[in-house]
């Protein structure tokens, strides 16, 4: 595709640009919807902007021209239009027939392609993590907040009513202080495979594009697909995949708006030896000064040859926020359920909610208030799973004994580091074979994001992450 000299300077991170004019929608003026990224995901965008009221999905967009092409078929046979058919999203951008992007790709596109899509005056509807690193998801936040333009975060659980209802229980007091808030990631994640050479990219894929930020090195993974969660220069593991919805539900509970004073986590890679290279063994400690925030990952099964995750007071994916006088269990997106300190059911709350609709109001309003998932949320919330990454990434290989004694004066941690070498036991993980990396405590900041201390630049490297030219994210 041959690009426009707005297209190329829309990638160059001191070229100058002008901001576009966005059109101003009265209340019978359809909302003109983009969507970017169609292979899992986006799919559900598709369907949720289609079922609201007065919203058109006019352009799929994907770098893969056969997925493009059967998405495309499939919306016209079953919605009786069809859209315009977009390799490039930077078309998207440019487009005045488009007034929302919402970003379905692989993490490592969210946060640029946002912020593309808001120069280019449209408002932005961004999946989780609404950021591959640190820095560019704070540069998103500064971008929606220089364009006054609405962009709502993926984590759906903010519109779920049951959990809304839960947690300002809690919060107000409803079972006593609030001591612990623990998220858990029990889900399979199985061995993806180890390849001895580089592998063939899929036919009618544009190789380049889907790089975008990321180095275009050749593949060497057997499924270039959905296993790109599990490498560094394009995923977050299990922590930035499903984690961050937990991650972000923890910290709501809580009522913390900013990054932690401290960061300390420890894991690996462990029960199969493949291509991957994120922990799918993980425990992450954010130190806030009114509770802490205690975050778990765990991709093997219960225990070797058997399928069943472990549960945790009732959940597997989900949190557990511990109080004085009890405990909320949320083991669902839209369930709740509070407990008394004998295990007794207090109350319980149930009901979802449409993000989708929530997007829209505020869209409709131009009020990036009514928003039930802000980017600045997003962004604090992904940066979470950011900073357990970075820690980890910064450790050093060690066996459970001395682990186990580095966090011995902290009760939560301890217990989930007891908990943590159990599992991994019961699944034949030798651990002295194959130790755990015991991450670097990570001083914070929190009014500035900046790191202290003798990791700071260590930290701050990842904490920037990598883009090549010229997908480098612009300065707002």
């Amino acid at each position: 595709m041959k690009l426009t000299r707005r297209q190329i300077m829309l990638g160059a991170a001191a070229a100058p640009f002008a901001l576009a004019e966005r059109r101003v929608l009265g209340s019978n003026d359809d909302l003109r919807v983009a969507v970017v990224g169609l292979r899992g995901r986006g799919q559900d965008h598709i369907a949720g902007f289609v079922a609201q009221k007065g919203v058109r999905v006019v352009a799929l967009c994907d770098v893969d021209e056969q997925v493009l092409a059967q998405r495309v078929a499939d919306f016209a046979k079953k919605h009786g239009s069809t859209p315009r058919a977009v390799v490039d999203v930077r078309e998207l951008c440019d487009a005045k027939d488009v007034d929302v992007i919402a970003i379905a790709t692989p993490n490592h596109w969210h946060a640029l392609m946002a912020i593309w899509a808001l120069q280019g005056g449209k408002h932005v509807y961004v999946e989780k993590p609404v950021s591959h690193s640190v820095r560019e998801g704070r540069a998103l936040v500064d971008w929606a907040k220089r364009t006054g333009l609405v962009v709502q975060t993926g984590t759906q659980c903010r519109s779920s009513q049951g959990l809304r209802e839960g947690i300002a229980f809690v919060r107000d007091g409803g079972l006593g202080r609030i001591t612990l808030a623990r998220g858990l990631c029990y889900k399979p994640r199985g061995s993806i495979g180890k390849v001895a050479e580089d592998q063939p990219i899929p036919r009618g894929l544009d190789y380049e594009l889907w790089c975008g930020p990321a180095a275009n090195t050749p593949l060497r993974r057997k499924n270039l697909h959905y296993d790109w969660h599990w490498v560094w220069a394009t995923g977050n593991g299990d922590l930035g995949n499903q984690g961050i919805h937990q991650m972000d539900i923890c910290r709501w509970a809580l009522g913390e708006s900013a990054l932690p004073e401290a960061t300390r986590a420890w894991g690996a890679r462990v029960g199969y030896v493949d291509d991957g290279e994120t922990p799918n063994s993980m425990v992450v400690v954010h130190e806030y000064a009114a509770a802490p925030l205690v975050f778990e990952v765990r991709g093997l099964p219960r225990a070797a040859g058997q399928k069943e995750m472990d549960r945790f007071l009732g959940a597997s994916v989900g949190c557990v926020i511990h109080c004085e006088g009890g405990w909320l269990a949320i083991p669902s997106y839209s369930d709740a359920k509070a407990f008394d300190r004998d295990g007794k059911l207090v109350r319980e709350w149930r009901g979802g909610g449409d993000h989708f609709a929530n997007f829209v109001a505020a869209v409709r309003a131009n009020d990036p208030t009514r928003l039930t998932a802000p980017i600045e949320g997003g962004h604090v919330s992904s940066a979470l799973c950011h900073l357990g990454n970075i820690s980890v990434r910064l450790g050093a290989a060690a066996e459970p004994a001395p682990i186990a004694e580095r966090v011995a004066h902290d009760v939560a941690a301890s217990e989930a580091h007891a908990r943590l070498c159990e599992h991994l036991r019961a699944n034949a993980v030798d651990l002295s074979a194959t130790p755990l990396a015991f991450g670097r405590r990570l001083r914070l900041d929190p009014a500035t994001e900046g790191f202290l201390g003798e990791d700071a630049a260590a930290a701050e490297v990842l904490a920037r992450g990598t883009h090549r030219a010229p997908f480098v994210i612009p300065e707002p």
